[in-house]
């Protein structure tokens, strides 16, 4: 056996630098081109937080209309991606359709409070001007 000057055996050679590059190029391509599965989970999430919405009376309100439309719009976009199965697309349309939802619920409910805490104002005013203390 040959050995190096130092008497250390020489060093093989493992692979050529084409097949550690064509073996890490295959890693990359099949960790990027797994199949994203149909977003289910978040197309039901989305769905409930449009209907909360809608249930909490967010129509009533101009702000909260405007992102409701805008959820409904991107609940659409999100099937459409699903038929074709672009999942990731129509992952993130469901996720930024669920936020607007929950903006348009929490806008609805900000209205609603502020409307009843009108109204206990009046009332109060009222008892004030019976001479209820």
């Amino acid at each position: 056996m040959n050995r190096s000057p130092n008497n250390k055996p020489p060093l093989r050679r493992l692979a050529s630098p084409a097949a550690v590059l064509a073996a890490v190029l295959g890693l990359a391509l099949a960790a990027c081109g797994g199949t994203v599965p149909p977003p289910n989970d978040q197309l039901a999430s989305s769905q409930a937080a449009i209907r909360a919405a809608d249930e909490m009376g967010a129509g009533s309100d101009p702000q909260a209309t405007l992102h409701l439309k805008l959820a409904r719009e991107q609940l659409e976009q999100a099937k459409q991606q699903m038929q074709a199965e672009d999942n990731g697309a129509a992952t993130r349309l469901l996720q930024r359709a669920e936020a607007d939802a929950e903006l348009a619920l929490a806008l609805a409910k900000v209205r609603s409070t502020q409307a009843e805490a009108q109204e206990a104002l009046k009332q109060v005013e009222k008892l004030k001007q019976t001479g209820v203390k």
